[in-house]
């Protein structure tokens, strides 16, 4: 698959809900991305969680209407 900003947009997103889906109050989201995570698939950095979870809720969505647009 080519990579390109809604394919990253998708990443991003599916990744946040694997995280929200793991978190809990008493575990830090170190142990989160060390343990967690890579027992998922999921492999990155603590800095690039930090920087996923900082992403405005605007700059996660894709643009569906792309999708109609090809089959009209």
């Amino acid at each position: 698959m080519a990579y390109n900003s809604n394919n990253h947009k998708r990443r991003v997103a599916q990744i946040l809900e694997v995280y929200n889906g793991l978190k809990e109050s008493d575990v830090p989201d170190t142990r989160i991305v060390a343990k967690k995570l890579p027992e998922k698939g999921i492999h990155i950095s603590y800095r690039t969680l930090m920087n996923y979870k900082g992403m405005k809720p605007s700059e996660l969505q894709t643009e569906q209407l792309n999708l109609f647009a090809i089959a009209v």
